[in-house]
């Protein structure tokens, strides 16, 4: 091996031991939701049961090599880290093979854009499918190259094999391979009117025909139904924000006009495209269209995979594009990184085009200030001023190296930032404070906590059961039968967080621990207390109905002030009519003076309300209490976060605790919606409740 091959492989092994420093130090442990499913599923998998009815199924590299993991070495953190890990490498060394034949800086700024980018490198070691999606772009991209731009030794079958294969790789792991499907239809479009590379896509779309028949007949035969996947997706979708079909025009055009590409740039996605846009925006920038040279192949291939990710449909039936999580676009970071480090590498050497790359930092570093995320000061800005700077810097082989340290240390911050939250966190702390306060439990226990919590419950104890701990969530206990055995409940906020609950989301007896109650064990720095339930003397602490009044807007109710004029036909939860919302909804008023204050210490105010907003809404549901002087008991919670998708009915629930000696003489009880922004927004089966409690 010569001199700069050994100094290649050790920059790849570098980015390798990148991945595996991450996950010793910024491993945040598991979500608890897809994650822990797929963990199951593999579970299930090596055991022999394969539930075809759940589309995850359909998800077979990931569930077999997890499945392969937990053979080897047991159900673990690290047996279910080790394939992503692989797959991750993986890209890394496509990058690594697609660049060694270029300068070392090159190699460098292109292997640290792909490692060191925040979002995979966190998915680098994930129980999900994003990485092999990734691995199955970069792949299939890999081979086109190969054919185009390399010695064609090999037969024009094999590199069609190769691609065919690299797609169902990627068709098998998540059904947004499709993204990729504009691109191979430029590339093909593009041959067809150059006259080139014919044979290669004869031979592929034969092969890609045979190896997609081959699929639908091995499901066929294992399942009986040739369109098992498709129907078990179909079943197996709900409702959510990501269902632009079924929302308002006005959140899909968001969703194509704008949104997308604020979280390119607010998740820290858009350095590369940094580089490529200015090279983009050159004269005659339509001559890399043609794919003439390696660079216009790969800038090519980013850009249109960055629109395609944007516009394209991922719904045969209707227009649906695909959902703004960073995960599902894991599959840009390597392919933009390639031209994106050829460009660096011509900046640092000739300061080509410096104007126009300073100027589009510049402007993306501008937009990230308004935007969510901390990539304005992490990243966009301190890449901003190393440009700046170095593009005034004399020309020397010094400057060179320094811009290129300088660049990977600005590129490492944020991975920096995520490992000492990582740390903070403390998956693993967190790990063995519950197996040791609850899992290796010796008396029959019952553990009340978050349903994240209860989910790493499961994991942990491999999923089997483990008498004589049994763990449920907070809905399950509502309707648990009573029983002798040891109550204890778990409240973490990690997991609270994890399972998108707010404080005022968990049950009265979690969100309110009486005074004098000490917990059998706590983690300040955790923000995690365990408690004996037997110390709490009504674990529903809801007490008795004192009053209970719903508002259908179907007649007139007491209590109720409202303004019939906003009363509608036209949309409705349920019944004849609901009630638009202006600023203020209709609004429950009641009379404190009346409720038995001297015979009751505690009183539970809570209400429901179902809600439909057609657009992203800053509203609010407001508990009030007051008197002639003003309100001195005011509690709202915002409303958006109970939103799963747009134009639908979904009910928000909001509780208010008030002790009695609070409550003053001629004070009035008010609940209602407060629409702030003033936007389309309509409830119904308004419903309200007063509890009171003795001790």
């Amino acid at each position: 091996m010569t001199r700069k091959g050994r100094s290649q492989l050790f920059i790849f092994l570098l980015c390798v031991g990148a991945i595996v420093a991450f996950h010793a130090f910024g491993y945040i442990g598991h979500y608890g939701y897809d994650d822990l499913h797929y963990a199951e599923l593999a579970n299930d998998f090596r055991n022999g049961k394969i539930d075809y009815n759940d589309h995850f199924s359909f998800r077979t590299p990931v569930i077999a090599l997890t499945a392969l993991s937990y053979s080897l070495f047991g159900i673990s953190d690290f047996a279910s880290a080790l394939p992503a890990m692989l797959i991750s490498v993986m890209i890394l060394f496509l990058v690594f093979r697609l660049l060694k034949n270029r300068d070392n800086k090159t190699l460098i700024t292109g292997l640290a854009l792909t490692t060191l980018s925040g979002w995979f490198l966190f998915y680098s070691d994930k129980l999900m499918p994003d990485v092999y999606v990734a691995l199955s772009v970069i792949a299939a991209l890999y081979v086109i190259h190969q054919y185009r731009f390399r010695t064609k030794s090999r037969p024009v079958v094999l590199y069609s094999l190769g691609l065919s294969l690299a797609l169902l790789f990627g068709f098998m792991s998540k059904g947004t391979i499709i993204l990729i499907l504009p691109l191979l239809v430029y590339y093909f479009i593009a041959d067809m009117v150059q006259k080139k590379n014919i044979s290669f896509w004869l031979f592929n779309i034969l092969t890609g025909l045979a190896v997609i028949t081959l699929y639908f007949l091995a499901v066929k035969l294992i399942t009986g139904d040739v369109f098992k996947r498709f129907e078990a997706i179909t079943s197996n979708s709900y409702l959510n924000l990501c269902s632009y079909d079924q929302q308002s025009f006005a959140i899909l055009l968001k969703r194509i006009s704008y949104q997308f590409f604020e979280l390119i740039i607010y998740q820290g996605m858009a350095t590369g495209f940094i580089f490529v846009i200015a090279y983009f925006l050159q004269r005659k920038a339509g001559r890399y269209f043609k794919m003439e040279d390696s660079f216009s192949f790969w800038m090519t291939s980013g850009l249109i995979l960055l629109l395609s990710s944007n516009f394209m449909s991922i719904s045969f039936t209707s227009y649906s594009p695909m959902c703004l999580d960073p995960r599902h676009y894991l599959f840009i970071i390597p392919v933009v990184s390639i031209p994106a480090s050829m460009v660096i590498n011509e900046y640092i050497e000739t300061k080509k085009h410096k104007f126009l790359i300073i100027s589009i930092a510049g402007i993306i570093a501008v937009l990230s200030a308004f935007l969510p995320g901390k990539y304005f000061l992490q990243q966009y800005t301190p890449l901003f001023a190393l440009l700046v700077v170095y593009a005034f810097l004399r020309k020397s082989r010094f400057n060179q190296h320094l811009f290129v340290i300088l660049l990977m240390v600005i590129l490492s911050v944020r991975p920096l930032a995520m490992i000492k939250y990582a740390q903070k966190v403390d998956y693993r702390k967190q790990k063995e404070i519950f197996t040791k306060t609850v899992l290796n439990a010796q008396d029959s226990t019952l553990v009340i906590t978050n349903d994240v919590q209860k989910r790493w419950a499961r994991y942990f104890q491999n999923f089997k059961s483990n008498e004589p701990v049994r763990i449920i969530n907070y809905n399950d206990f509502e309707s648990y039968p009573a029983d002798d055995r040891k109550k204890l409940l778990y409240l973490s906020w990690y997991t609270r967080y994890l399972s998108k609950m707010a404080i005022h989301d968990l049950p009265l007896y979690a969100q309110n621990i009486l005074n004098g109650i000490k917990p059998v064990y706590e983690d300040e720095k955790l923000n995690l207390f365990v408690y004996d339930m037997s110390d709490f003397s009504d674990a529903s602490q809801k007490g008795d109905v004192l009053v209970h009044s719903v508002n259908d807007f179907e007649q007139v109710y007491p209590h109720w002030n409202q303004n019939d004029g906003h009363l509608t036909r036209d949309v409705v939860y349920k019944g004849d009519a609901g009630i638009r919302v202006k600023r203020y909804s209709a609004t429950f008023v009641f009379p404190v003076d009346s409720l038995p204050i001297k015979e009751v210490s505690q009183f539970m105010i809570s209400c429901q309300v179902y809600c439909n907003f057609k657009d992203k809404t800053s509203a609010e549901i407001v508990i009030s209490i007051e008197n002639p002087d003003g309100n001195y008991k005011w509690e709202a919670i915002g409303i958006n976060k109970y939103l799963k998708a747009y134009s639908n009915w979904w009910p928000v629930e909001h509780k208010l605790i008030v002790n009695s000696e609070e409550l003053k003489e001629n004070s009035t009880l008010k609940i209602y919606v407060w629409n702030k922004d003033k936007q389309e927004a309509y409830i119904d089966d308004f419903d309200v409740k007063i509890f009171g409690r003795t001790d």
